[in-house]
């Protein structure tokens, strides 16, 4: 999780969303999501870690950024505790980033920067999170989305505008394209031809004695030192009502009284009509017109359109009325008075020329109400079943405007409720692994995890695009915690004799680097070893460009002295890799134009966040930082010893 954030803000727009005031710390959360937000600022007391200028880093600030960084990530699925966060120096990388948001704030406003009113109104108008069903921005929705996350639209707007300091400096810092010289680029370019070889062993934990089993305070420790591997995300139960179209149908079925209405309002729309498709070519004067009608005596219309320098226009199945609308009526007129198949024209109609023919022609008999009724009844009924549709949820969102609760809002609009089990933001029940997330319930889930707690008043959310919505209500959370050891005894049995196993395995890969750094052959040293069982050592011959994707393995044999030997632990707690590396056989990349441009293209995208870096540890050093180290260690002490509030 934090080793993605990290890359994240390798990027410009990861360096732009580090500075996002509201974004809690921009751990990760989603920029530009708004879900799951909460200002401190304003009031905040605590110890002080950090001053930039006027502006104070409390211990308060950090600790609620961190909890509802993880809060977040245990939502989504994560298995994060506080344990591994400060463990993967998360605290750190917090503050970090919190004084490089209030330093590039800070030096904005000392150098006469500021950020209008329209401007902000403009953001917060075209974010997607405050539209409402009709597209449109929503006072209403923007009001309520702030509400559920207990943020005040003031404090809102104020982070918005400090956002928008760090975003103009940094897009400043970075603006223009980058350059690479030739020779900058041709060492890293001839890296990538760069060839090594050497031999890979797995000391695979099968092959190692574990040990007899653990006893219970044995196997209740190794349990309590693993919780994190045996924890079960954050699951919600959810209750919701569906409101569907097609409940609203039966309601909304046309009368016959309707259905007789319609028929008659119609007018000619059932009354016999003749259709006709005609081909036509429009000239400015009666000499190209002739040309063209002498032409086409002899071959198609199109034809002789064309070698005048004209095109036919074709119009299909038209009534009258639609040809006078889209031509002319004198046209119109003319065409219904031609022969099918005869060339017209030329003909002077209005102020052009015409040349014309009628392809076609399709009488349709008259349709009586009783040949119409089906249609007729299809359409009233869509429409009154639209407009119900419309009409319920507007009264539920009147309803939930006016503070009535989920239940008084689907008892008075006759709504069934629904209760999940307890899923997590995937919708899955770690009670019945077996049964897969039902896709129909990703919209209400998705409402479902948007509270900041239950009591919160209820959400009205689109789950399909034929109208149909749902009424969402948080029922109850259950926090994040590791399976209890009774429910997984032999699991935790089985993984405490796996790691005995890894251990014995580093252990024995260990004692082989000497060995092979004496020119002991792979085999031989995994044999002395007492390595039996596994895969053989395993020849490697690779250039540095086709390393992605490959093993640990092969990425660390390119980080390796030649003669020398590593080890590395397997994936999924195998064993351990031992690395031997025989040769680096260098070369240049010199005139080779395609490795020089595919390192051009791995390099050129880092040169704006490197620029970026620069820009901001320089303005570091023109603005006043002070920090509270021995704050900072006791707020680490505290996280580490009461975790998650």
């Amino acid at each position: 999780m934090l080793k993605s954030f990290r890359n994240f803000t390798k990027s410009r727009y990861g360096l732009i969303a580090v500075f996002i005031f509201l974004a809690i710390i921009a751990l990760a959360f989603a920029a530009g999501d708004i879900t799951g937000l909460r200002s401190t600022a304003g009031g905040t007391s605590g110890s002080v870690l950090a001053r930039i200028g006027d502006t104070k880093i409390t211990d308060v600030e950090v600790r609620d950024r961190i909890d509802r960084f993880i809060r977040n990530a245990q939502r989504e699925g994560q298995t994060l505790t506080m344990e591994q966060f400060l463990a993967q120096g998360g605290l750190e990388l917090a503050v970090d980033e919190m004084i490089n948001s209030a330093a590039m704030i800070e030096f904005a406003q000392q150098s006469g920067m500021q950020v209008s009113k329209r401007l902000i109104d403009g953001e917060i108008a075209s974010n997607p999170a405050f539209l409402g069903f009709d597209g449109k921005f929503s006072q209403k929705t923007f009001e309520d989305l702030l509400q559920q996350n207990r943020l005040a639209p003031a404090t809102f707007r104020d982070g918005l505008t400090k956002d928008k300091y760090g975003s103009w400096l940094v897009n400043r810092a970075t603006l223009g394209a980058p350059t690479l010289p030739d020779g900058v680029l041709l060492p890293y370019a001839s890296l990538l031809l760069e060839r090594r070889t050497g031999i890979v062993g797995l000391v695979s934990t099968i092959a190692m004695d574990p040990g007899a089993n653990p006893d219970e305070k044995t196997l209740a420790a190794y349990y309590n030192s693993n919780r994190a591997r045996y924890m079960v995300p954050e699951r919600r139960v959810i209750r919701f009502a569906t409101i569907r179209p097609d409940l609203l149908r039966a309601q909304s079925t046309a009368t016959e009284a309707e259905i007789a209405d319609a028929y008659k309002k119609a007018g000619g729309k059932y009354s016999a009509a003749q259709k006709r498709s005609v081909e036509l070519v429009t000239a400015l004067d009666q000499a190209t017109a002739t040309t063209i009608a002498n032409g086409a005596k002899s071959a198609a219309l199109d034809a002789a359109a064309r070698a005048a320098g004209l095109e036919v226009r074709k119009i299909e199945a038209a009534e009258k009325a639609t040809l006078a609308r889209d031509v002319s009526a004198p046209f119109a007129e003319a065409a219904f008075a031609a022969q099918q198949g005869v060339l017209a024209g030329p003909s002077k109609i209005g102020a052009s020329w015409f040349v014309f023919r009628v392809s076609k022609i399709e009488n349709i008999a008259a349709r009586s109400l009783d040949q119409v009724r089906a249609e007729l009844a299809s359409e009233i009924t869509g429409r009154k079943t639209a407009q119900a549709l419309a009409d319920l949820r507007q009264s539920v969102e009147d309803g939930i405007g006016d503070g009535k609760t989920f239940d008084e809002t689907i008892k008075d609009a006759k709504l069934t409720a629904e209760r999940t089990t307890a899923l997590t933001a995937q919708g899955i029940d770690p009670a019945n692994p077996a049964v897969k997330p039902d896709p129909n319930l990703a919209p209400i889930l998705r409402a479902g995890f948007s509270f900041g707690g239950t009591g919160e008043e209820p959400q009205l959310v689109q789950t399909a695009a034929d109208g149909t919505a749902a009424l969402v209500s948080l029922e109850r959370i259950v926090a994040a915690a590791p399976r209890p050891l009774a429910e997984i005894r032999d699991s935790v049995n089985k993984d405490y004799l796996v790691d005995q196993a890894l251990k014995k395995a580093r252990a024995a890969a260990a004692g082989m680097i000497a060995k092979l750094e004496k020119g002991m052959p792979m085999a031989q040293a995994l044999a002395e070893a007492g390595v039996n069982k596994g895969p053989p050592p395993k020849p490697f011959d690779f250039k540095r460009s086709e390393t992605q994707g490959k093993e640990n393995f092969i990425q660390m044999a390119f980080a390796m002295t030649p003669k020398k030997a590593k080890l590395v632990e397997a994936a999924g707690r195998i064993g351990y890799y031992v690395v031997y590396l025989d040769t680096v056989q260098e070369q240049s990349a010199a005139g080779n134009a395609p490795v020089l441009a595919q390192a051009k293209a791995g390099i050129l995208p880092q040169i704006g966040p490197e620029y970026a870096r620069q820009f901001i540890r320089a303005i570091r050093g023109e603005v006043k930082i002070t920090r509270n180290e021995d704050a900072i260690r006791k707020l680490r002490d505290d996280l580490a010893r009461t975790g998650l509030r």
